[in-house]
């Protein structure tokens, strides 16, 4: 089974951010050592110490988040532009996760992951 994924990070099935994500995904596992995809676990609602650390590398080598997991304009709207065609659904990716919050880093790339993949589930299930 295809992960759904963030940080994204994805929305239809065949899209080429999600094929980009899922790369990104494999890159930081291979960085940190871990075998464990954390943004599936965090649709899961799995969260463990390492899922803030690949929750963070994935989206900033997607470009939407820096270091300190704050959203970087450019890079957000990418990215949000490669999932969907849809200016409404465009709109709803930034008024809803434009911005993170959290206590650290970490912590606002795992609130960011949340956002999006709550998103992209509404968005996707409208586009198909």
């Amino acid at each position: 089974m295809m992960n759904v994924a963030l940080v994204c990070l994805t929305a239809i099935m065949g899209n080429p951010e999600r094929h980009r994500v899922q790369e990104l995904v494999k890159e930081c596992q291979k960085e940190s050592g871990s075998t464990v995809n954390e943004i599936e676990n965090i649709r899961k609602g799995v969260i463990t110490t390492e899922t803030g650390k690949q929750a963070l590398c994935v989206n900033i080598k997607v470009g939407a988040l820096d270091q300190n997991g704050d959203v970087v304009s450019d890079g957000f709207k990418k990215h949000v532009e490669a999932l969907t065609d849809s200016i409404d659904g465009r709109k709803e990716f930034q008024d809803k996760c434009g911005k993170t919050e959290g206590k650290s880093s970490e912590d606002k790339a795992i609130n960011f992951v949340k956002c999006m993949q709550s998103v992209l589930a509404k968005v996707s299930s409208l586009s198909i």
